[in-house]
């Protein structure tokens, strides 16, 4: 008789170790799935980056935003720059409040430092014995009191000032003041002039203009730490500029980004008589970077 229950349980259904072990197998489907999505979506940035996705998308930004902003210069009538922050991986557009003057080499700009640091003392020369010659005069309201008979006139002070190389007319002749260019970010209401980001993994390798002897390239963690551990206060993270100026001429630049190991590189050429940007998918030398540019036409 009990034979009988038991043949008859397993034949009209499961029994209690088969339906434990079913349950089990659901279970183990269900983690191995979630590990599968967990895997899946670690494994698309790796992806992206294996197929240079970032790497495509950041040199198509950049080399549109630097031919934009060669344009926008002539529209505005006014010096713009491109500057990269190679240690934090953005970039952003600033325009200049005055003239600006770049050099061709360093070597021109060393030169040109040397010569304002002379003419400043000279200026500073000339600034002392105008001082030394006033001080030993009788004063502006003296004089003035004098020849108008009565209290200083101020109008006829700062007309002898001028004359005598003091009072108002003289501060304003800025002797010995050589005047700093500025600039000031405008991504204000475009855009395209804001702080952008490199995507992804994606960062710079290194940035090359005329005003530096070799490629500029970002800090590695050790200068991090050093600046970081000198002067919390004093950051000056590695920052390059490409100039455009409103005539159609930008800074001759060679703009490297790469992945996050530096294996794979590409190179943002610039031709500064017509602001196209050439995009090659390998790292240039330098020297080589404008024939190289020709070849490829």
């Amino acid at each position: 008789m009990a034979g009988d229950v038991i043949r008859s349980a397993t034949s009209n259904g499961l029994t209690t170790d088969q339906a434990d072990q079913n349950g089990l197998t659901l279970i183990e489907v269900v983690v191995v799935l979630a590990l599968v999505g967990v895997l899946l979506l670690a494994a698309v940035p790796s992806m992206r980056a294996v197929m240079g996705v970032d790497l495509k998308s950041a040199s198509r930004e950049l080399a549109a935003s630097l031919r934009y902003v060669y344009d926008e210069a002539s529209v505005r009538n006014v010096v713009m720059r491109i500057a990269y922050d190679l240690d934090n991986r953005n970039w952003w557009v600033e325009a200049a409040d005055s003239e600006v003057r770049i050099f061709s080499s360093r070597k021109d700009k060393e030169a040109f430092d040397e010569f304002m640091t002379a003419k400043q003392i000279s200026d500073q020369e000339v600034k002392d014995k105008a001082e030394l010659r006033k001080n030993n005069q009788p004063t502006l309201t003296e004089l003035s009191s004098s020849l108008g008979g009565g209290e200083g006139d101020g109008a006829l002070s700062g007309l002898l000032g001028g004359m005598l190389g003091g009072g108002s007319f003289a501060a304003k002749s800025g002797v010995g003041h050589h005047a700093v260019n500025q600039f000031s970010p405008i991504g204000e209401g475009d855009e395209a002039f804001a702080r952008h980001q490199l995507p992804g993994t994606t960062k710079f390798w290194g940035v090359w203009t005329p005003q530096h002897d070799e490629v500029i390239r970002p800090m590695d963690e050790f200068e991090v730490e050093a600046m970081l551990r000198e002067d919390p206060e004093q950051q000056e993270w590695r920052v390059v500029y490409t100039h455009i100026f409103p005539g159609g001429y930008m800074e001759d630049t060679v703009v490297f980004l790469s992945d996050e190991d530096g294996e794979t590189i590409t190179s943002l050429v610039v031709d500064p008589l017509i602001g196209r940007v050439r995009t090659i998918r390998d790292k240039v030398e330098i020297p080589d970077a404008r024939d190289r540019d020709r070849r490829l036409d």
